[in-house]
């Protein structure tokens, strides 16, 4: 598991990366799929491992509340900073956390929305986030989950690196190297986060795909082209929600409601 201080020491990197066009399309698409499950209503949201607020500012643009959990200080210095560029600083708080206790931190209190988006990886018991993410869920609220898709990594070696001994070691491994933060980090699969969440009591009612095909383009050079990157994200749009493409996507995005 990465070091929790790693989070800041490395928001650079991160800062750098999500100013990319594959990042930018992360948030996009993320950002489309979830409103593909909301309505026009302003709702309170909470973004659990929110990070420096991407995510949040752009709902909080649209007029919800969000509330923005991280455990890293430097990333959430981030956030008030781009709320307030944005405009929307009076729609977006922030609080240090983790994710883990957010029951106890937010005791009492229900989201209609709440945010896990590339957090589950990065914890060591991913059943017991949910369980105390899920108690702070209001009856027919929805939670929104992304991570690293297990199924992608052996399909990028093999078609974007042309590397099919890597390809076939990413078979049985669970693991993927992340430049961002130096190290290798755990990967997931739908299937098995899908479990927890239905563990907890959610319907799963939107399984989609993160970059289904960005990163299997091994011309980086071109997705910086605004013609070819408005073309592409009008693919990604487009194959989101469409089977099979979400299950060899680079990440998976889960969206489950809670009965009520």
């Amino acid at each position: 598991m990465i070091d929790n201080m790693v989070f800041d020491q490395r928001l650079s990197n991160f800062q750098q990366w999500q100013e990319t066009p594959w990042g930018r399309l992360r948030y996009s698409i993320v950002g489309a799929n979830v409103l593909r499950h909301i309505g026009e209503q302003p709702l309170r949201v909470l973004d659990v491992a929110g990070g420096n607020g991407r995510d949040a500012v752009r709902l909080a643009a649209r007029g919800h509340h969000v509330t923005v959990v991280d455990i890293a200080p430097v990333s959430l210095d981030g956030a008030r900073e781009l709320a307030a560029r944005s405009g929307v600083a009076d729609r977006v708080e922030v609080r240090e956390g983790d994710a883990a206790g957010v029951a106890a931190m937010f005791e009492g209190q229900t989201f209609d929305l709440i945010l896990c988006h590339n957090l589950l990886q990065y914890v060591p018991d991913r059943a017991a986030v949910v369980r105390s993410v899920v108690r702070c869920l209001k009856p027919g609220g929805l939670l929104s989950v992304v991570g690293p898709n297990a199924h992608a990594v052996s399909l990028e070696a093999a078609v974007r690196e042309l590397d099919l001994d890597a390809a076939l070691h990413a078979v049985d491994s669970r693991v993927k190297p992340n430049q961002v933060y130096g190290q290798d980090v755990p990967v997931l699969t739908a299937d098995e986060i899908g479990d927890h969440l239905r563990d907890v009591g959610l319907v799963i009612i939107g399984h989609h795909g993160v970059m289904n095909v960005c990163n299997l383009i091994a011309d980086n050079d071109i997705k910086f082209d605004p013609q070819f990157f408005a073309r592409l994200e009008k693919l990604e749009l487009a194959l989101a929600d469409q089977m099979p493409y979400p299950c060899t996507a680079r990440m998976f995005h889960l969206i489950g409601r809670l009965p009520g």
